[in-house]
C-alpha cells in the first residue's frame, strides 16, 4: 500500500487531473448515472402497478356489473354456480385485458356459459387458456369464418419450368382483410389451427367454382396477377370448423 502511494505522490499535479477528467471521472459519472437509473426504472414500473391496482378496483366494479348484465338475459332457473377451474383463472386474466373490449368479451362470455346450466356442458377448461393466446386479429378472423357457411381459401404459387415457388400460402375473400394485413390473417389462421380451433384444408376444395370466384377477382390477388402475369399458380382449398371450435364459438362468441 505505501509503495502505491510512493507512486502516486511521484505523478506530476498535472498528471494527475488529466488522469481524472479523463479516466477516473467519467467512469464515476456513468457509474452515477447507472445508480441512479436503477431506482427510477424500478419506481415507473412500480407506478404502473401502482396504477393497476387502482385502475382494478374500479374494474372489479364494472366486471360485477358486466356479468350481471350477461346472467340477466338467461333464464334465472338455469343459472348456476360457477366452476371455479374456470372463473378464476378467467378472473385473473380479464384483470390484464380489460381495455382489450374483443378480449374481454371473451372471458366474460366464458364465465355467464359456465353459470348457464344449458352451456355448461359444452364448457372446458382449457378455454380461458386459448383465449390467452389469442389476440385482437384472432378473435375477429375466428368469429368471422364462424360466420360463414364456407370458407374457400386459394394458394398462390409462380410457375418456373422446374415446378413453382410459393408466393402466398392463403388467399381469403376481402372481407378478412378490413383493416388487417395479409401477413397478420395468415398468422392468425395458423394460429388458430394450431389451438384446434380450425382446419385448414388444402387437398380438398369445393366442386363449385363460384365460391371461388370473390377471391380469384378480387382485389386482394389482382396485384399478384399484375406482377405475375399467365405465371401464377392459383390453388383451391377450404377451411373447416372443428367440434372443438364450435363449442368455443358457442360457449365465449355468442
Amino acid at each position: 500500500m505505501n509503495e502505491l502511494k510512493e507512486i502516486v505522490d511521484m505523478i506530476p499535479e498535472d498528471t494527475k487531473k488529466e488522469i481524472y477528467q479523463d479516466g477516473v471521472k467519467p467512469a464515476m459519472v456513468e457509474t452515477g448515472k447507472t445508480l441512479s437509473l436503477v431506482p427510477r426504472v424500478v419506481k415507473n414500473a412500480l407506478a404502473k402497478v401502482e396504477m393497476w391496482c387502482i385502475n382494478r378496483e374500479f374494474m372489479v366494479k364494472e366486471f360485477e356489473q358486466e356479468l350481471q348484465r350477461k346472467l340477466k338475459s338467461k333464464n334465472a332457473e338455469n343459472i348456476v354456480d360457477a366452476d371455479p377451474s374456470i372463473f378464476i383463472p378467467s378472473a385473473q386474466a380479464i384483470s390484464y385485458n380489460w381495455e382489450k373490449e374483443d378480449i374481454r368479451q371473451l372471458y366474460l362470455n366464458l364465465m355467464a356459459s359456465d353459470m348457464d346450466i344449458t352451456k355448461k356442458e359444452n364448457v372446458h377448461p382449457s378455454f380461458s387458456g386459448i383465449i390467452k393466446q389469442m389476440d385482437s386479429t384472432d378473435v375477429k378472423i375466428f368469429t368471422r369464418i364462424y360466420g360463414k357457411d364456407r370458407i374457400p381459401l386459394c394458394g398462390l404459387k409462380l410457375k418456373k419450368e422446374n415446378g413453382t415457388v410459393p408466393i402466398l400460402d392463403y388467399l381469403l375473400t376481402g372481407d378478412f382483410y378490413i383493416n388487417t394485413s395479409e401477413n397478420k390473417v395468415i398468422k392468425s389462421l395458423n394460429n388458430l389451427e394450431r389451438l384446434k380451433l380450425i382446419e385448414i384444408i388444402d387437398d380438398e376444395f369445393y366442386v363449385d367454382e363460384n365460391i371461388y370466384f370473390p377471391i380469384k377477382n378480387g382485389s386482394q390477388i389482382m396485384k399478384y396477377k399484375s406482377e405475375f402475369l399467365d405465371n401464377l399458380d392459383i390453388s383451391k382449398g377450404m377451411i373447416k370448423k372443428t367440434e372443438f371450435g364450435k363449442d368455443f364459438f358457442d360457449v365465449c362468441c355468442n
